[in-house]
């Protein structure tokens, strides 16, 4: 007999609703204080019960959400408050990120998601990377994919209207806001390629040319008259709409090797996710062409049998990790080889039999990995889950700070660079396989940096049962092919003797990844008592989450 479903029913997939007025909302908190009297509209005063899209429909537990920026989190959390389901925020949120991450995200990028829905007992895996051709060079102008990732995840799981998903970010552009902590320390960060561009100083910086400060009002004026587009026409817009001429010339103007037929037709792809087992539950990761899904779980699956405890605890601990990642990047090399595999070729990479033969492996990859940057600023991940069980982890990107480190003139946003052979990303999640509940939601940079931030902090958290917040905390190292082990400067002692154990060369930096996680102990949806899950944003950013238990 099937297992009783803990799910209160949502609206089934493709249904949309009107919201009026867009979204009757006030926004509250941090860097809004602008969009308050913009997204007070007429019709949100009725003495009648809040209907869906108006403030106060969801009373209680809403859901969670996680970014690298408190603007772009605060958009997303309004949006789950008003009734709108975990994808719905995904997209706000997304979005909302190109306005206030203009260098990791924005309409230029691309990435995956991972969606898990409990009320269907279904876990996807969303692929909008660029496609590839012979006339497309690694480093080149990417194809930007990412409006038509937002729409392909908003048409099967949305339930509130396209445009009130993307007003917020609009607003935010266009009325301008005091811009965040985050938001300064990632453009400080990569401000003199940023300042190399007039268009992008012109579009970004101060009229002195200088980052935005957090008292005066930020605006983006060009970019949000591309999101009004946008809004209004779909993302349809951007490839065979009003923005079409724009977009195209300006990318070919830049060396982009893509045609407009290419661009024209451009669709994202639905697979299915590859998952190992995960003490009773199953942990899913993207499938291939993403090539950091299969290392990480992999990597995971190792590491779930392994002794749990600190890394801290010995050279021993740190070695097992590098030697799991290793293992997965050196059986990759022999998979990725074997031409096209079917269905169950994939799933037998994370089965048990692949695991205890990788548990004894000892070599390092035999080659470099193209695609596998040490650290990669130019991406970044974000969660969100709603209260019925729907959850949503993404990680887009640029392939590099600001991308190609150009802005088309009038646009507003970087356009990504091509990615490399491979693209090394996947979020991560967890959920059962009878209940269908989800427990564990996370997402990160790309690079060697972020497979290893997000390896050791769900391990931390999942299987040793840390608390959220001081997973996130805990000094982290990572293997990087090109580098060696790469570890915290702040690690201690046993983390640099974890590399040389194995005879591998050991460096320190500042900060090793941002890895922002949602973690249900007790599954999502549960009943109302037994709820308890915990969000938590990168110490090592200046992110924002937002729960309510």
């Amino acid at each position: 007999m099937r297992p009783r479903n803990l799910v209160s029913q949502h609206a089934p997939i493709n249904r949309q609703f009107a919201v009026p007025s867009v979204i009757c909302l006030v926004r509250r908190g941090l860097g809004a204080a602008a969009l308050g009297s913009a997204l007070l509209l007429s019709g949100c005063t009725s003495s009648e019960a809040p209907g869906l899209g108006e403030a106060g429909y969801v009373g209680g537990f809403f859901g969670g959400v996680v970014s690298d920026e408190p603007n772009a989190s605060l958009a997303a959390r309004d949006i789950l408050t008003v009734g709108g389901s975990a994808a719905d925020a995904a997209v706000s949120l997304g979005f909302a990120l190109g306005v206030t991450m203009p260098a990791r995200a924005g309409l230029g990028s691309h990435g995956v998601c991972l969606v898990h829905d409990a009320n269907l007992g279904v876990t996807e895996a969303l692929d909008f990377l660029p496609p590839k051709s012979p006339a497309v060079q690694p480093g080149s102008p990417a194809m930007p994919t990412f409006a038509r990732g937002m729409a392909a995840l908003h048409a099967r799981y949305g339930r509130l209207t396209w445009g009130s998903l993307i007003s917020s970010a609009e607003q935010l552009a266009r009325l301008g806001h005091r811009a965040s902590r985050a938001t300064r320390n990632d453009l400080e960060e990569k401000w003199r390629r940023i300042a190399g561009d007039p268009i992008a100083r012109a579009a970004l910086g101060t009229p002195k040319g200088t980052v935005p400060d957090a008292v005066s009002n930020w605006q983006q004026v060009e970019l949000s008259s591309v999101l009004g587009q946008l809004r209004y026409r779909g993302a349809g817009a951007m490839h065979n709409g009003t923005l079409l001429r724009s977009v195209y010339e300006s990318y070919q103007a830049f060396g982009a090797g893509f045609s407009l037929e290419e661009f024209q037709n451009y669709v994202p792809v639905w697979r299915r996710p590859l998952s190992v087992a995960a003490g009773g539950r199953r942990a899913y990761v993207a499938p291939p062409p993403f090539a950091g899904g299969v290392p990480l779980g992999q990597a995971f699956g190792l590491l779930m049998a392994a002794e749990s405890g600190p890394l801290a605890d010995g050279a021993d601990r740190g070695a097992g990790v590098v030697r799991a990642m290793i293992a997965g990047m050196v059986d990759r090399e022999k998979w990725s080889n074997a031409g096209t595999m079917t269905a169950e070729q994939l799933d037998a990479l994370l089965g048990a039999e692949r695991l205890d033969a990788l548990a004894s492996n000892r070599q390092g990859p035999t080659q470099a990995i193209p695609g596998l940057p040490p650290i990669d600023s130019g991406s970044t991940g974000f969660v969100v889950v709603d209260r019925e069980g729907l959850a949503v982890a993404c990680t887009i990107g640029l392939t590099g700070g600001a991308g190609i480190g150009k802005m088309p003139r009038g646009l507003g946003f970087f356009p990504a660079r091509q990615p490399m052979e491979d693209y090394w990303a996947s979020p991560l999640l967890i959920a059962s396989d009878t209940t269908f509940q989800v427990y564990l939601a996370a997402a990160g940079d790309t690079g060697a940096a972020g497979l290893g931030a997000l390896l050791t902090s769900s391990i931390r958290a999942y299987r040793d049962g840390v608390a959220l917040d001081a997973a996130l905390k805990e000094p982290r190292l990572t293997f990087a092919p090109s580098v060696g082990v790469i570890v915290e400067a702040d690690a201690p002692e046993s983390y640099t003797q974890a590399g040389a154990s194995l005879g591998i060369p050991v460096r320190r930096t500042a900060a090793l990844g941002r890895v922002n996680m949602v973690y249900c102990p007790s599954g999502l949806p549960v009943e109302p008592e037994a709820r308890r899950c915990a969000a938590a944003a990168d110490p090592r950013g200046d992110g924002l989450s937002a729960l309510a238990n």
